[in-house]
């Protein structure tokens, strides 16, 4: 959704943001944050918006105000390929006292797992790569997180043998945030976001960087 490649932003947020510049007449400029520093950092206005794979929940709106969705996701598990049938029920496969789950703190695969009580011990990380080098290690058994991104760890070390499983656990709508009073902001994004839809540029960048979307989530 959003990486840096030799010291380039890249990804599908990354595309969007310069094309809701260029659509609203503004330059662009990328600051790197931890996730839990996002939020914070919104309303502290240090950044003006937030284009980060952030799924809408009713706890954020409280203090977001969120554009109009863009994109269904989920959460899917990542795991090592040799122990993958052992999670193909999804969720349920999670929630055996065996299992060592790995989240990242503060997202909705971290809260997904807290709700659904699983019984195996659960292991919170600051951010998906220290997780998963702790799968990898063999800490943990299963990383939680969103589908885009464990899609993207899948490819990158499947020659290591990890493999995502195909069986979303949620469906969630992912949208940008901004402040509640940046109203001129809000509307010209989802005035950016409704003519990509109209000439079709939303879905082709979508599909170009999560290339599965359109099987797993078709609207």
């Amino acid at each position: 959704m959003a990486f840096r490649s030799k010291g380039v932003i890249k990804g599908l947020e990354a595309d969007l943001a310069r094309g809701l510049a260029q659509f609203s007449g503004k330059q662009v400029k990328f600051i790197s944050l931890k996730w839990k520093d996002q939020i914070p950092s919104l309303l502290a206005g240090k950044i003006d918006i937030i284009m980060s794979a952030m799924t809408i929940t009713s706890a954020r709106k409280y203090r977001v105000a969120f554009c109009k969705p863009y994109m269904a996701t989920g959460q899917i598990a990542l795991v090592r390929g040799r122990e993958e049938n052992k999670f193909s029920d999804g969720l349920p496969s999670l929630l055996n006292q065996t299992v060592r789950v790995g989240t990242v703190t503060g997202t909705t695969g971290d809260l997904l797992i807290e709700k659904s009580k699983a019984k195996g011990k659960r292991t919170q990380f600051l951010s998906s790569k220290k997780a998963v080098k702790s799968l990898l290690n063999n800490d943990i058994d299963a990383f939680v997180y969103d589908l885009p991104g464990n899609l993207y760890y899948g490819s990158i070390y499947a020659d290591k043998g990890l493999v995502p499983v195909i069986q979303p656990m949620t469906r969630e709508q992912i949208a940008w945030a901004v402040r509640k009073d940046d109203s001129l902001l809000l509307r010209t994004a989802n005035n950016y976001l409704a003519t990509s839809q109209q000439n079709g540029s939303l879905k082709k960048m979508i599909q170009h960087w999560v290339p599965f979307y359109k099987t797993l989530y078709n609207r």
